[in-house]
């Protein structure tokens, strides 16, 4: 094997987090290299663009969708690479037996939970945590207001009730209302956009870039790191670093697919004790609407998809269909086998067909394309994002701590401000990370 060079610093994985590390690292006057597995950039940002006869084309989003709120990491990167955005707006609506109604009470009901949860938790000794499933045991709610809470919590979460911590929901809660996380954005360029710029300017700033390059070990001592794998082509690689930083997701940490040699057992531990959440998502391009024409969100609890929205105030004939938690892992077992993937487009348009009283054929007549990407069979993810369970609240903050000075870690699943499973955690943790290494580099 031919070492492919020596550089101050090797960045694991081109995700946001990675990439927004190594542009930092690069812009410090830092020797960067970025691997990716991957041969494209961006990990969980991932933007299918489709052209369209008649209208604009359509940016169509495999994974990360929505800038959520207003956070400044996120929108001082949206601003510095002069991207245009647009505020998703129109009717939110649920599906009930009778028909279409407000989902004022789904909602509702979701965020009371919450809310009276958050004000009890403040009641309690410090350190005090439960599954969100023990909570609603203990504070005696039951029924629909029940199912509602639990529907909420965890389609939005990717979580299991039974194994999420209270203590991480209102962690994230407050995280959320400080950004005005219920105001929803899309860039219009696609999501991809980010990445996309942040790996030009990585580039610009003398960054060395390796896509398709699945990275299988680390072997590292204090102040050295060596990564090697087989790419693409079958060649094998190495390179060689003072230090590394460390974007893989949970998903592939806890798999054990990259090798470390010593392995840190203080992250791996705490990875550990984390959960990597589950999400299916199609996406259906029709002909023309068929659905209410100003719906933005429509939730369907009983559905084996429980939440669809369209891109309003756009006019794209186009509709999401969501499922996260258990509901997500059920679906994904049935339909994410490779010769099965045709069964989740079946169980989608007969979904549809169910809500809008439209047969199943008409619709699939109908149908242009569709897309979803299965994100648990995914070998470079693993899973859609991550959640804290019950008592694993630190795990994420002890995941930040440098090893021997010399591996960083970062991603979604390290971030400390309650922001697990967004595009602004993400960045932010890529940042930290970068800031950590700079400052033990003076």
């Amino acid at each position: 094997m031919t070492p492919m060079g020596s550089y101050d610093i090797l960045v694991l994985g081109a995700g946001i987090a990675g990439l927004a590390a190594a542009r930092a690292l690069a812009d410090a006057g830092q020797r960067v290299a970025l691997i990716e597995a991957r041969n494209r950039i961006g990990g969980r940002i991932f933007t299918d663009q489709i052209a369209r006869n008649s209208g604009e084309p359509v940016s169509i989003e495999l994974g990360a969708e929505f800038v959520h709120g207003l956070p400044p990491v996120s929108w001082d990167l949206i601003k510095e690479a002069k991207l245009n955005t647009y505020e998703l707006d129109g009717a939110s609506l649920s599906f009930a037996p009778g028909g279409f109604q407000s989902s004022d009470k789904d909602y509702g009901d979701g965020v009371s939970v919450i809310d009276e949860m958050t004000a009890w938790l403040d009641r309690q000794p410090r350190g005090t945590d439960m599954t969100f499933e023990e909570y609603l045991d203990l504070a005696g709610i039951d029924g629909p207001r029940r199912r509602r809470a639990s529907a909420y919590v965890e389609g939005f979460n990717a979580a299991d009730s039974r194994i999420i911590g209270v203590a991480a929901l209102v962690k994230q809660q407050r995280a959320e209302d400080q950004v005005d996380s219920d105001r929803l954005f899309h860039v219009e360029a696609g999501y991809d956009a980010l990445p996309t710029f942040l790996s030009d300017r990585f580039r610009a700033a003398g960054g060395t870039l390796l896509l398709a390059h699945p990275v299988r070990r680390v072997r590292w001592s204090q102040d050295a790191v060596a990564v090697s794998g087989v790419d693409a082509g079958g060649e094998s690689f190495e390179l060689r670093a003072e230090r590394a930083v460390v974007t893989l997701p949970l998903g592939v940490l806890q798999a054990g697919t990259v090798e470390f040699e010593p392995a840190p057992q203080e992250i791996f531990s705490n990875a550990a004790q984390l959960a990597m959440g589950a999400v299916v998502r199609i996406s259906l391009l029709f002909d023309a609407k068929f659905w209410q024409p100003d719906i933005s969100f429509l939730l369907t609890r009983d559905e084996v998809l429980s939440a669809w929205w369209t891109p309003m105030p756009k006019s794209a004939p186009l509709i999401t269909g969501w499922a996260g938690g258990p509901k997500a892992t059920a679906l994904a077992i049935r339909t994410g086998a490779r010769a099965q993937r045709h069964a989740l487009l079946e169980e989608t348009l007969e979904a549809l067909s169910r809500l809008y009283g439209i047969a199943a054929r008409d619709l699939h007549a109908r149908l242009i394309s569709w897309h979803t990407h299965d994100w648990q069979a995914d070998p470079y993810s693993r899973g859609a994002y991550c959640y804290a369970p019950a008592g694993a609240l630190n795990a994420s903050a002890n995941m930040t701590l440098p090893v021997a000075d010399t591996l960083y870690f970062a991603g979604e699943h390290t971030d400390t401000t309650g922001n697990w499973g967004t595009v602004h955690g993400a960045l932010g943790s890529g940042l930290r990370a970068a800031a950590q290494v700079l400052v033990r580099g003076k």
